[in-house]
């Protein structure tokens, strides 16, 4: 996920790609799912691109250990599906930075295992609200998704909670029920 967020904020500085994967509510980007889907891979900056290259490998290796890969990239990718979904609510117009969501959405449904194991969690939460307060004095909208991602991750991990000791099937389905319900909060946006 750290390389591919790399190949396209490097794509996107050459190519038309940024306007093409940005999300948001512009009426331009209605019925397009190809952009909530991607919004986790995407980033303004190289510099950006580098620091979540190296934060998803920090927390990618509490978290991939107890979830397959797949997973783990499912989970990256549908946090980014929670952060797009909540800027498109919230009627920001346009964000290409959606990077740091897949990362908020791993750290909160890590933390919302980490309780349920009975573990400390005092420095996600923190770290969480660090980042998140450093959106809103810095003025961008981004904090908007973060906010999306880290209920969808927390929501994420609840359920991975819940059907740990099940079939991979029903891991699958709980991902997919939440995926489709930002899905759908994004379809009345594109239709209302």
């Amino acid at each position: 996920m750290a390389v591919v967020t790399l190949l396209v904020t490097i794509a996107a500085r050459f190519t038309p790609l940024a306007s093409m994967l940005a999300s948001g509510s512009m009426p331009a980007y209605d019925f397009q799912v190809w952009r909530p889907l991607v919004f986790s891979v995407t980033t303004s900056s190289i510099l950006g691109a580098v620091l979540n290259g190296l934060l998803l490998v920090l927390i990618g290796h509490q978290i991939e250990p107890m979830i397959d890969s797949v997973q783990f990239a499912f989970l990256y990718l549908l946090c980014g599906v929670g952060g797009s979904t909540t800027i498109s609510l919230a009627g920001v117009p346009y964000c290409f930075e959606g990077s740091m969501c897949g990362l908020f959405g791993l750290m909160a449904a890590s933390a919302v295992v980490k309780y349920a194991q009975n573990q400390d969690i005092r420095a996600d939460i923190v770290l969480l609200t660090m980042f998140i307060i450093w959106a809103i004095v810095m003025g961008s909208d981004i904090w908007i998704a973060d906010i999306g991602a880290v209920v969808v991750g927390a929501v994420s991990g609840w359920a991975w909670l819940q059907t740990r000791w099940s079939s991979y099937r029903r891991q699958l389905g709980a991902g997919l029920a939440i995926l489709a319900v930002c899905l759908a909060a994004l379809t009345v946006t594109w239709v209302v």
